[in-house]
């Protein structure tokens, strides 16, 4: 093609015509091809580097651009994100509130846009305990695996952890500085020295663990369950947004009674447990009856939440998310929720083994949901996660949730 237009034309007006051909070539890229083709702006400007260049130097750039926003607008007019996966962001979240919370330092999640080391060891450490539970139930294997494999293998994860947890607690306990966070009511309540450093390393492993997964677990689970029911999703946010009419409404006394936020939060802790598996209870020396049946000392006895909050005697749709179940309307006997068992829910736990941490946690999952949807509108991307179809490592091993995100506007 080239060769007979060479031949043609002859070589010089054929080079003449070269920069001609390559500038036009270059505007329909620009115009029509190049990933920022739909950027509002001058088509001057997107073809040729010119009146950049002229505007640079004659010192107008900083008053052209304004007058472009003003006359083409914001680069993306509705405010669209693109497709991300919230989930990690809720662990960021939780993460470096409980860093602040517990150590007096951030794990700086939010910050980095990435997870801790640290905390990938948590995650790595919840799958060996899991196998190191497992093996414990087979004393001859035990003995074995405590011998050849626990060493080299499950024990490292764990020990890696266990190091990383007790230089934070060292450090934060060498601070000379007064800071009212939580290792503070740690060090003026052992000043008699009731707790050895091992049991205050030992107790921030799991504070650590219990105090910001489990909530990231469960917001990631209210979003899911949101997304899956936009009728839902709707209400709620009808009501946040007409109570909060602007962002310093948002406190924890204006929320903490919001009828249709605690009902939401409740029934997606009664469907989506974040700690599914609960922890075991020993039967005392002697034996006692447990559910009407003798059980020997020294059994563990477990009841798991799951199960309990999706059983159908003690629910309506007992696999259904209805927030309706917890309003005071389900307490009319018209009601189709009328009967259920609202006192078999405790995503806490129950008696002297209570979560401590249960306020924070209330504070956390009602604070950080309700800015989400104040500031945002969401939009599902793909599928939901399918929850019943995660692995559960005492903790839910969670899939990605792909959302868009709007910014709200606000009138002032």
């Amino acid at each position: 093609m080239i060769a007979p237009l060479i031949e043609k034309l002859g070589i010089l007006p054929f080079l003449a015509l070269t920069p001609i051909i390559a500038w036009l070539l270059t505007v329909v890229y620009n115009l029509y091809i190049h990933p920022l083709r739909n950027i509002p702006g001058p088509k001057t400007w997107a073809i040729s580097r010119l009146p950049f260049a002229r505007s640079f130097t004659g010192g107008t750039i900083v008053y052209d651009i304004e007058a472009f926003h003003r006359k083409y607008g914001p680069a993306n007019p509705d405010g669209t994100s693109e497709p991300f996966d919230i989930i990690p962001w809720f662990n960021f979240t939780a993460f470096d509130i409980f860093g602040d919370l517990g150590y007096g330092e951030t794990f700086d999640c939010l910050q980095t846009s990435t997870y801790h080391p640290f905390i990938k060891l948590l995650f790595d450490s919840l799958k060996a305990n899991c196998m190191v539970v497992a093996i414990r139930l087979f004393p001859t294997l035990e003995a074995v695996f405590k011998r050849w494999v626990f060493p080299y293998m499950m024990k490292k994860k764990q020990n890696k952890y266990a190091t990383a947890v007790i230089d934070k607690v060292n450090r934060r306990m060498s601070w000379e500085v007064a800071r009212p966070d939580i290792m503070s009511h740690v060090i003026t309540g052992n000043e008699k020295g009731t707790m050895t450093p091992g049991e205050v390393q030992a107790t921030f492993q799991t504070l650590t663990l219990a105090g910001s997964e489990t909530t990231a677990t469960s917001l990631s689970g209210i979003m899911n369950l949101l997304i899956k029911n936009p009728e839902a999703y709707a209400k709620l946010v009808e009501e946040l947004r007409r109570t909060l009419k602007k962002e310093s409404d948002i406190t924890l006394d204006a929320i903490k009674q919001l009828p249709y936020l605690n009902a939401v939060a409740n029934e997606a802790l009664r469907l989506l447990p974040a700690a599914p598996f609960t922890l075991p209870r020993i039967v005392p020396k002697g034996g006692d009856w447990v559910c009407g049946t003798w059980v020997p000392g020294g059994t563990s006895v477990y009841i798991l939440p799951w199960a309990v909050n999706r059983d159908p005697t003690l629910w309506h749709d007992a696999t259904g998310f209805h927030p309706e179940r917890w309003l005071p309307s389900a307490l009319e006997e018209k009601s189709p929720f009328f009967n259920d068992r609202r006192d078999a829910l405790h995503p806490f736990g129950e008696g002297p083994r209570k979560c401590i941490g249960m306020n924070i946690a209330w504070a956390e999952i009602r604070l950080i949901l309700t800015r989400m949807l104040w500031a945002f509108d969401y939009e599902q991307v793909g599928v939901p996660i399918e929850w019943e179809k995660q692995k559960v490592y005492v903790l839910i091993e969670r899939q990605p949730l792909f959302v868009r995100l709007r910014q709200r506007k606000v009138a002032e």
